[in-house]
């Protein structure tokens, strides 16, 4: 089958991830991109000082998904691609992925307003948009979580580095995105990318630095903050 165009973040040294991922990719005839994953506990302190990240609402090992994503969204607007597919090494595209990738294309191509594919149904409040056998195929969705695949367009590229530049919040914060008229969110109404339970769980953004228990008040107050920055 033809290609397209995406990126896989990987660690430089998650050596089983990536050969789990090579499998999966040559599977369809394909071979994947990978992208280094930026290793937040690789920064230079300096780096991060300048970069005013507030490491009591994230974790290094989140700052560093945070840049991984936002330099793929670099390699989008450098290039002459309308989106880019982003997938994290834990994840897994399934046969219906393949199957449904001519659709997802022309739905990507059909819109030039800032627009977010997640490739799995989210738990938000969704509504059917695009059908196909006569079935809900991609869904408008008011936010979600996680971000081991979706595509994004360059408009919607373009928003999310100027909000999270220096990083302001997690990369898959989505509601708080589109509550910020950044980008608009769909989703798949079949999850069309798994995620790897085993890998999952062997988080290398754990391993660099434990999630933080974060308080809601604080999470609240830094999110109003921002949103009164970007406003």
């Amino acid at each position: 089958m033809s290609g397209f165009f995406h990126y896989v973040i990987s660690a430089p040294n998650a050596h089983e991830r990536r050969e789990t991922v090579l499998a999966n990719f040559k599977a369809h005839g394909l071979e994947p991109q990978f992208f280094e994953a930026v290793m937040g506990n690789k920064l230079p302190s300096e780096k991060l000082k300048n970069m005013k990240v507030d490491t009591g609402f994230m974790s290094l090992g989140e700052v560093g998904c945070i840049l991984s994503h936002l330099g793929i969204y670099k390699k989008l607007l450098k290039s002459h691609e309308p989106y880019v597919f982003i997938f994290e090494d834990d994840s897994y595209l399934t046969d219906l992925f393949f199957e449904d990738l001519p659709e997802i294309q022309s739905f990507m191509e059909s819109h030039t307003d800032p627009v977010v594919l997640i490739l799995y149904k989210t738990v938000a409040h969704t509504h059917p948009v695009i059908y196909k056998s006569g079935r809900p195929f991609i869904l408008r969705t008011l936010g979600g979580t996680a971000s081991h695949g979706y595509v994004i367009n360059r408009k919607a590229a373009e928003n999310m580095l100027r909000v999270q530049s220096p990083p302001r919040m997690e990369i898959d914060a989505w509601a708080q995105y589109y509550k910020l008229n950044l980008l608009n969110i769909y989703c798949t109404e079949n999850r069309l990318v798994h995620l790897d339970e085993k890998t999952a769980q062997e988080s290398i953004i754990d391993k660099i630095a434990p999630r933080i228990e974060k308080d809601r008040a604080y999470v609240k107050k830094n999110k109003a903050a921002t949103h009164e920055r970007i406003l």
